[in-house]
């Protein structure tokens, strides 16, 4: 059997380095070939991480290229493992790409009798750009603002499949520890050379990350010359590769407006922007006003790349009115400690989320291209409710009364608003009253009496928190999830008459539907989330019977605050 996840943990880079080596006037693909045939001899499952551009395509060939050297000359080849994560936005030609190009090695494999295995990974639910922007968790990634979705989207979500891979490991027989290759490469930016120096990565052997995983860099040193060459080499027939890489080059001529792939390639390097992602997500808000490799790829095929259109129209929308303070919510989402909630600019408005629904849901049809799963809907209605930002079922009303009445609408062309101070208007005293009106033993918060009276057949009790609150005891999860059939069965069963009884501006808690998709079993939380699960719905609870739930004025707020950024006072005006 396989070692413990000790194997797979820190070794001294100088016990590895004998993995690897130089030898002056090699070429970087013979160095390559040779530092991967080094990690396979010494017995490593190889890890690819393959995103389908250029650089992770050249890894993932001749990593396999390699493999198949080596059992020719009679050597055992370990398992290798593709790792790939999507984020469920991607540009749609390129997540084709991905998955067909994963296909392709998958036969290759078959072909060559190599054990090849291929991880698939998709951001947590809550993370999604559906639950996470549209059910009001935060804002879209701005080119110039702190939140970073690469780590959710991506960071995350690799880390999980090579967690996964580390505790099954042993399936795979008695071999060494993993190590994760990637198709870094040095001078392509002064900021990604400074990350390669940081994390002391070296093409001569396998070096050891920060979090104690082994690591290699076989095209450390390859210029973008070299890694077109080795593409040229494959598409010309001289290296039998897994793949020809005609649609990842017609992909680069494309987006980059040009006849010449290489040319193309030096045109969107030239006007790429922090994220790097040239050819990514359709909804990328991180590269500005305009996606112009999504956009010249539109123009240069209107019959083959025109479905994109309204997905580049929508997210033109949401980068353009970044600072269009009227789409925006007033009431801070926390309390102070010293009692107060913060009234200024937050996330985006009520009103706001529905009209992204609406323009989402839309620009989802008119494309083709799925966005809102089922279980994605589900849950940004359930924080909409959770929250006290709609009435319940309110984005189940919306989705349903599209499909049966129509009402279809694309994002507005919007001009680009100009960078603003952001508002700030002052402090609403809230003291300790939101959560003594309600009491730790109440029946506000995570609790629900209809539900606890049959609290025997429907196998759902109560248990104290720390704090000393009681909270219905439902089953948890490892995170927040929800369960795709129940959600399929709410939506055809059971929507209609939960709209018509709770889905009104009056209703007199607005918290009832996320506790009904608790009490049904179509959302799940985790464990570890009872109290603050508990804490946000008294608090959603509390903002109702004082009339700070739902859509709120700045003006209407301004009149209610205790106190005032004086730098602000103009907004009340």
């Amino acid at each position: 059997m396989m070692q413990t996840q000790d194997m797979f943990t820190a070794a001294p880079v100088t016990d590895v380095r004998a993995y690897g080596g130089q030898n002056e006037g090699e070429s970087v693909e013979v160095l390559a070939r040779s530092l991967i045939t080094k990690i396979m001899t010494a017995g490593h499952i190889c890890v690819c991480a393959f995103s389908a551009g250029k650089d992770s395509s050249v890894l993932a060939s001749i990593l396999l290229l390699t493999a198949v050297e080596l059992k020719r000359m009679g050597g055992v080849v370990p398992p290798i493992v593709i790792v790939h994560s999507q984020t469920g936005i991607e540009n749609p030609i390129v997540s084709r790409l991905a998955m067909s190009e994963l296909k392709k090695m998958e036969q290759f494999a078959a072909r060559h009798a190599l054990e090849l295995h291929v991880l698939v990974g998709y951001p947590e639910l809550n993370d999604s750009f559906p639950v996470r922007v549209i059910g009001g968790r935060a804002l879209p990634a701005f080119v110039n603002s702190r939140a970073d979705c690469s780590i959710d989207w991506k960071v995350k979500v690799n880390e999980k499949m090579l967690n996964q891979l580390v505790r099954e490991a042993p399936k795979f027989g008695d071999w060494a520890g993993p190590v994760v290759m990637t198709g870094v490469r040095l001078n392509e930016s002064d900021a990604r050379d400074k990350r390669i120096a940081d994390r002391k990565e070296t093409a001569e052997g396998i070096w050891v990350s920060k979090d104690g995983r082994l690591r290699a860099s076989p095209l450390l040193h390859h210029s973008v010359d070299d890694v077109w060459e080795h593409l040229g080499m494959a598409a010309a027939g001289v290296y039998d590769s897994y793949s020809d890489f005609s649609d990842t080059m017609e992909v680069y001529r494309a987006a980059g407006g040009s006849s010449c792939v290489i040319v193309a390639d030096m045109a969107m390097a030239g006007r790429s922007k922090p994220c790097g992602a040239r050819t990514g997500c359709w909804g990328c808000t991180r590269i500005g006003p305009h996606d112009r490799s999504a956009e010249q790829m539109i123009e240069s095929d209107l019959e083959r790349y025109g479905f994109m259109k309204p997905l580049n129209r929508l997210r033109n929308w949401i980068a353009n009115t970044q600072y269009d303070w009227s789409l925006r919510q007033y009431v801070g989402r926390t309390i102070a400690s010293d009692g107060h909630i913060e009234i200024g600019v937050d996330t985006y408005s009520p009103d706001t989320l529905r009209k992204l629904l609406v323009y989402t849901l839309t620009a989802e049809r008119k494309s083709g291209v799925p966005i809102i799963s089922i279980e994605q809907l589900i849950a940004i209605d359930a924080r909409w409710s959770m929250y006290a930002i709609a009435p319940p079922f309110t984005a189940i009303k919306i989705y349903l009364d599209l499909q049966d009445f129509g009402g279809w609408e694309e994002a507005p062309v919007a001009p680009i608003f100009p960078q603003t101070d952001v508002p700030k208007i002052g402090r609403l005293f809230v003291g300790s009253d939101w959560y003594d009106a309600t009491g730790l033993h109440s029946v506000a918060g995570l609790r629900d009496v209809s539900l606890e009276m049959f609290a025997d057949s429907c196998d759902v009790g109560l248990k104290r928190l720390r704090n000393g609150a009681v909270v219905c005891d439902y089953q948890a999860a490892d995170a927040f999830t929800v369960d795709g059939q129940g959600a399929a069965d709410f939506l055809e069963f059971l929507a209609d008459d939960y709209i018509k009884d709770y889905c009104f501006e009056e209703c007199t808690d607005w918290t009832y539907g996320f506790k009904t998709y608790l009490r049904l079993g179509t959302v799940a939380i985790a464990s570890t989330q009872s109290r603050s699960t508990d804490e946000i719905l008294r608090r959603s609870q509390w903002r109702q019977e004082h009339g700070l739930h739902g859509q709120r004025t700045a003006a209407e707020l301004g009149g209610r605050c205790s106190q005032f950024h004086s730098m602000q006072l103009e907004l009340l005006s």
